[in-house]
């Protein structure tokens, strides 16, 4: 199978470093499995892998779409299963957060009739009218297990859910329940660490991002790319846009930490639900590497 295993787990937890490791040792290339990632210079703010790690080892799905593009699971099940049909002689392993992404690749597309997009319409009128906030409530309460681990700036999620449930009278978590193209389930490692340590980390890949030019790659992305872009729904962008002074940036800043320690949670919560997977404790485990390894 082209793709060999999955490194999942929640956002600031340590994928990146040791998937590069183990693309190495398997002599692979890596899949990105991430919605936000995908998306020409929007780099920092999604921590993206650095020039450096992507010359190291190959990436696929980091950084080669247009901000102006929606992407869906849809797409992105088409682009890795192109990948895999053109290059049937690699490796690859697939690694990220984006759960809904991996679940559709391996047990493929729910078989949801064709929407006309005029339901659609409606919907992102009513979220420019009205606010996202309030299509999230009502997002949550017609399809929670859809929502589990829905940000409130996911607008493309939330409308998708909305849509569905509008257009066919049924929830997307129940047509995800019959589906069809999947490529079969790979096995997944999910990485672990306690609470504490998760949330000390994401507080300090904050301050990281910051540091490296956050707020100048910001306002540098102002300049070229519309703000009604899909892009800018990555968390933090349109914030830090609006903020003019240092108060505002160190508030937007807290306020970014805050909500990635919540996009954690959630991602934590959905896969223990959603996807079989073997436990990588990065805490307690001797060589996680090694662990890893020895399970293929």
């Amino acid at each position: 199978m082209p793709i060999l295993f999955a490194i999942a787990g929640a956002t600031g937890i340590g994928k990146s470093r040791l998937s590069l490791d183990l693309a190495e040792r398997f002599d692979a290339e890596i899949i990105g499995v991430d919605s936000r990632q995908i998306y020409t210079g929007f780099a920092i703010g999604t921590a993206q892998p650095s020039p450096a790690e992507m010359e190291r080892v190959k990436h696929h799905m980091v950084n080669f779409l247009d901000p102006r593009e929606t992407f869906s699971a849809g797409d992105f099940c088409r682009n890795v299963r192109e990948l895999l049909e053109a290059n049937p002689g690699r490796n690859y392993i697939a690694v990220g957060g984006t759960g809904l992404y991996l679940q559709s690749l391996m047990l493929g597309l729910p078989k949801i009739p064709k929407i006309e997009p005029g339901v659609r319409a409606g919907l992102e009128e009513k979220a420019v009218c009205e606010g996202l906030d309030s299509l999230f409530k009502t997002a949550q309460e017609v399809d929670p297990e859809a929502m589990a681990g829905v940000e409130k700036e996911n607008a493309q999620r939330i409308i998708r859910i909305l849509e569905v449930w509008q257009a066919t009278g049924r929830k997307l978590s129940d047509w995800q329940k019959e589906r069809e193209g999947g490529i079969g389930q790979v096995p997944v490692f999910w990485l672990q660490r306690s609470r504490e340590n998760l949330y000390a980390r994401i507080n300090a890949r904050v301050d990281k991002m910051m540091a490296d030019g956050w707020l100048d790659e910001v306002h540098r992305l102002a300049k070229n790319v519309p703000l009604d872009a899909p892009a800018w729904q990555s968390l933090g962008y349109r914030e830090l846009l609006q903020a003019t002074s240092p108060a505002d940036v160190a508030r937007v800043v807290d306020e970014v930490k805050r909500k990635t320690r919540n996009y954690a949670k959630r991602q934590l919560t959905w896969f223990r639900w959603q996807i079989p997977s073997v436990s990588v404790d990065l805490e307690t485990l001797a060589n996680p590497y090694e662990y890893i390894v020895g399970q293929i």
